[in-house]
C-alpha cells in the first residue's frame, strides 16, 4: 500500500517542534514551560522567526480592538513570568534581543537539551529529576536537649494535688468496702 507523502496541516493550529514538545517541556518547572510554549505559539503560529511579545501578553494573553480574547496567554502571575523567561534566556532555550519597544523572543532550536534542563534544574530545583539528586537534608543536634525531660512548670505542683486526691479517694473507697 502506497502511503499519502502529502502534509495534511490542521488549518488554525501551530506546530510545535518534537525537541521541545517530547524532551524538553516534561523536565522543566511549569512556568518555564508556558511561557516556552506561549513563545512557541506567538512565533511558529504566525510563521515567524521572533517575536516582540510584551509581559502583559505572557500573563493575560492579547485581545482584539472590539475586546475579543485573542488568547489567554500563560495564565501566571508577573513573577512568575519573570523567573521563567529567565531561565529559560539563561538556559539558552530561548534569545532574547532587548530593544526600546519590548523584547524579542526568538527559540533556539539548536539548544542542548540536557545543558538547558540541567540549568533550568540548577536554578529552580524544583524539576523530576532534582528532587531525585537532591541531597539529604542534614537536621541540626539540639545538644542542649536533655532527652524527654521537661522543666517544672508552675502548674506541677496542682496536677500533683489532683493525682494526690484521687490516690486518697482510691484508697478511702477501698477501706469502705473493707468495713
Amino acid at each position: 500500500m502506497q502511503e499519502n507523502k502529502t502534509l495534511n496541516l490542521i488549518p488554525n493550529s501551530t506546530q510545535l517542534p518534537n525537541l521541545i514538545l517530547d524532551l524538553v517541556v516534561p523536565l522543566i518547572p511549569e512556568s518555564e514551560a508556558r511561557c516556552l510554549i506561549y513563545i512557541c505559539r506567538r512565533t511558529f503560529g504566525f510563521h515567524k522567526g521572533s517575536d516582540r511579545i510584551s509581559f502583559s501578553q505572557f500573563m493575560d494573553g492579547i485581545k482584539d480592538r472590539r475586546g475579543n480574547v485573542l488568547d489567554y496567554g500563560t495564565g501566571l502571575s508577573r513573577q512568575a513570568v519573570a523567573v521563567g523567561l529567565k531561565n529559560l534566556a539563561q538556559s539558552g532555550a530561548v534569545r532574547v534581543m532587548k530593544s526600546k519597544k519590548g523584547n524579542v523572543y526568538e527559540i533556539n532550536l539548536h539548544m542542548d537539551v540536557d545543558n538547558v534542563v540541567n540549568l533550568i534544574d540548577q536554578s529552580r530545583k524544583l524539576t523530576k529529576s532534582s528532587l531525585k539528586n537532591r541531597q539529604r537534608s542534614v537536621y541540626k543536634v539540639d545538644t542542649q536537649n536533655l532527652g524527654n525531660k521537661e522543666k517544672q512548670s508552675i502548674r506541677d505542683p496542682v496536677e500533683n494535688l489532683s493525682t494526690s486526691i484521687r490516690e486518697l479517694a482510691r484508697k478511702m473507697t477501698i477501706n469502705k468496702f473493707k468495713n
